[in-house]
């Protein structure tokens, strides 16, 4: 399971220490927000459980906001390089841009749940309580669910140019219902992790949109 790692074998500066004192510290937060929840992090639990004391992280983060802030700018920063690394592990053959990177993306999206559940419900716990109890955490949601919307909407594009989809689609309307539908699903797994089978999921969910979108 992927985690923040620590540079080189053991830190020598101030700097290599800093990094792996924040490191840690994402790591821990990670881990309580998924067990407990965004809202009752705690950054005196985070500095002590992550071996430090508890006053540490409020001197690197200064506010447990801006340390969701970085839980979530890491998580979500890095999915693209894990998918990726996923999609070219498993789905054989050259992935070319429009439907075939759709597809390839969303088996990604729920494959890396079951491999990461608890960084996957970090994230998910952030989102959600962003538009309910802590709105500050938008300032960083926001953004990243435009950019998760717009890679989806430009495949869909190229594979309207390609021939693959329906012109007559809404690249961006299409694009919703595809985040929509895979965020959802993770929801349902990270309820029940033995009421589904995400590999099936993403079977069904490529062949309705294959069947749906294809030209007239």
């Amino acid at each position: 399971m992927e985690r923040p790692e620590d540079p080189g074998d053991t830190p020598k500066t101030n700097a290599e220490l800093r990094e792996v004192a924040i490191s840690r510290m994402i790591q821990t937060a990670i881990r309580l927000i998924a067990r407990d929840g965004a809202s009752k992090l705690s950054l005196v639990d985070v500095g002590r459980e992550s071996g430090y004391s508890h006053s540490l992280p409020n001197y690197y983060f200064k506010t447990k906001e801006k340390l969701l802030l970085e839980v979530y700018g890491f998580i979500v920063g890095r999915f693209r390089t894990r998918a990726t690394s996923w999609a070219r592990e498993h789905i054989p053959g050259r992935i070319t841009p429009g439907l075939a990177n759709i597809d390839a993306t969303i088996r990604a999206y729920l494959a890396l749940v079951r491999v990461d559940p608890e960084r996957s419900r970090a994230m998910n716990v952030i989102w959600a309580e962003s538009f309910s109890s802590m709105p500050g955490l938008l300032k960083e949601v926001r953004p990243a669910n435009a950019r998760t919307l717009l890679f989806f909407e430009e495949e869909i594009r190229i594979a309207i140019a390609k021939g693959e989809v329906d012109a007559a689609i809404d690249p961006r309307c299409l694009a919703m219902v595809i985040v929509s539908t895979l965020r959802g699903a993770v929801s349902q797994y990270l309820l029940d992790p033995e009421g589904g089978n995400l590999d099936a999921v993403a079977d069904t969910l490529v062949a309705l949109l294959r069947k749906g979108v294809r030209p007239a």
